[in-house]
């Protein structure tokens, strides 16, 4: 976990690559899974897009995963618990994911904590919506549905600037 919001300690371990997971499209039956030392905190009203979301984490081998169904909620587990990230819905209900994205934002500022990659998970690919996600202090965009190599892709390319404590957008 963190020693201090957002700062990963050095026990921890990079996110193996899909390599070889994904044959021809099929997923192959053999893979070893391992538990990964990240946590991630999983932002997204629809029970069912959790629920596949969470199967295609657990196929990455990441069981350290918490749910919430809207943004406020998103933000009170920020306040509560240590994330390695946060994959966020853009549409909820209470809050949605950018204004909880600018809470959880301001949060770090006020604490001065180092910030926590944050990822747009949405359906909304439209033209503009990956600039509002940035402009809301998201880092990466990922539209649904997504491949489980996607997911993992994403995932990998902010693990390493979160163990670095380097976090940027895009």
């Amino acid at each position: 976990m963190s020693n201090e919001h957002g700062v990963m300690k050095s026990s921890h371990r990079m996110i193996e690559p899909l390599s070889n997971q994904m044959v021809h499209g099929k997923e192959n039956q053999e893979q070893n899974h391992t538990s990964l030392p990240i946590s991630i905190l999983l932002a997204d009203d629809n029970v069912i897009n959790r629920q596949v979301v969470l199967m295609q984490l657990k196929k990455l081998g990441m069981t350290q995963v918490d749910t919430v169904s809207n943004g406020e909620e998103a933000s009170e587990a920020f306040l509560s618990n240590k994330y390695s990230m946060i994959l966020m819905d853009n549409m909820m209900p209470v809050m949605d994911g950018l204004e909880a994205t600018r809470h959880i934002r301001a949060i770090e500022q006020e604490k001065m904590w180092h910030p926590i990659p944050i990822i747009a998970m949405t359906g909304n690919v439209m033209d503009g919506e990956k600039e509002k996600c940035f402009e809301a202090g998201m880092n990466d965009f990922i539209g649904k549905p997504f491949t489980l190599e996607a997911l993992n892709n994403v995932i990998q390319k902010w693990q390493q600037p979160s163990l670095s404590g380097e976090i940027t957008k895009r």
